[in-house]
This record gives structure tokens, sequence and C-alpha cells, in this order.
């Protein structure tokens, strides 16, 4: 089963340099896919970008004042707002999807 995570962050500045969410995303899916047996691909999606909006359940958080940057989703239901960007409770979240697909 294949599994999408994305990360709901403001626009990068051009000054951003390496320090940016695609590299982190890149850098935690490269890590991710090695300890896990399903696939998990990464997306940036940045807030009030076309894209953005083509997911009610983070604008709705966003236009309620209730989500801060950055925003994870896992298929589709937020995990995570605000904050650092936590690849343990991403980790965490997939395993146990793993494991209630094979039970």
């Amino acid at each position: 089963m294949s599994h999408v995570v994305r990360v709901f962050v403001p626009p990068v500045g051009e000054c951003a340099g390496e320090n940016t969410w695609e590299n982190a995303g890149r850098a935690m899916e490269a890590r991710l896919r090695r300890v896990l047996t399903e696939d998990v691909q990464f997306e940036t999606v940045h807030l009030f970008s076309p894209e953005f909006f083509a997911h009610p359940e983070v604008t709705s958080l966003v236009q309620n004042g209730e989500g801060t940057p950055p925003i994870v989703t896992l298929d589709g239901r937020v995990i995570q707002s605000g904050g650092k960007l936590r690849e343990r409770l991403i980790r965490e979240e997939l395993q146990k999807m793993e494991q209630e697909s094979k039970g």
C-alpha cells in the first residue's frame, strides 16, 4: 500500500538556501523508506497555493485559525499542526497503518 504525507507550509523566500521544507521532506521520505515496508511519498504544499485549496481538511483549519504550519496530513488525515516537523510522529502513524493493514 502507498501512503501520502503532505506538509502544508508558508511559501519559502528566495534566501532560504538549502533549509527548505521540500528538502526536509525529501530527507525524511528517504529515511522512512528504509524502515517501512509500505511505500511513502512526501509532498510539500504551500499555504494559499491553488493546491492548498484542494484540501478542505487543512483549509478549514487555517481559515478558522486552528491550524499552525507546518500542518501534516497522512492520507488526508491531519496528524500534526504547528511545532517542528516530527519524523517520529509520522513514522509511528505509518507503522500503525501498516499493522492495521496486515491484521
